[in-house]
């Protein structure tokens, strides 16, 4: 589920859709979260698809430490890339806001953490702007991305949460915001580290 204080608008013809804050989000804001709703779909199914459907889920799903691929059923699924992206995602099911967001700016993600399977051109625009977005982002940046994050946590009870009711397990969010080198890295959403995450996360 996307935050509240977002709504979908028109980026450009080489990007299409995006999606916008419509209010201040604060460093620290859960902007998403998975929830019941959200599709997860099995690679055997995706294999079983009529060919006409592969552009589609290509497009608008990203792939889970299991090898499934998640369709957001919101605006959610619109987030486009960045390379100094908004929103991160520690090795749980929602994404922080690394950094404040004022109403207009847009919410975007690092698709390098999304076990991509194929590189793409990065249109972003950032000065640091990696030009290629790879599958081997993942191992390389995510160092940075548990930085951001780290950085972000300790923020996450001063703010207002209204995606708390959809976020597994929240009374965690205490103890990480209080020893947030106890949050767990962004490493465990690799699919190749699928065990190490289900051990991790259910210690």
């Amino acid at each position: 589920m996307l935050h509240p204080h977002a709504e979908l608008r028109w980026v450009d013809d080489s990007i299409g859709l995006g999606v916008f804050a419509t209010r201040r989000l604060p460093r620290g804001t859960i902007l998403w979260a998975l929830d019941p709703l959200d599709q997860r779909l099995r690679p055997e199914l995706v294999a079983q698809m009529d060919p006409v459907m592969a552009p589609v889920v290509e497009k608008y799903t990203f792939r889970n430490r299991h090898g499934e691929s998640v369709l957001c059923w919101d605006h959610g699924r619109f987030m486009n890339h960045s390379c100094s992206p908004v929103s991160l995602s520690p090795g749980v099911d929602f994404e922080l806001a690394v950094r404040d967001v004022e109403v207009g700016d847009e919410l975007t993600c690092d698709y390098g953490a999304l076990n991509l399977e194929r590189p793409f051109e990065c249109l972003c625009g950032e000065p640091d702007c990696r030009g290629s977005i790879r599958p081997d982002d993942f191992d390389r940046v995510v160092p940075r991305w548990d930085e951001l994050l780290r950085g972000a946590i300790v923020d996450v009870l001063e703010v207002a949460q209204p995606l708390l009711p959809v976020v597994a397990r929240p009374e965690r969010l205490s103890e990480w915001a209080r020893h947030p080198e106890r949050l767990p890295s962004s490493r465990l959403h690799r699919l190749a580290a699928a065990a190490d995450a289900r051990s991790e996360l259910n210690a």
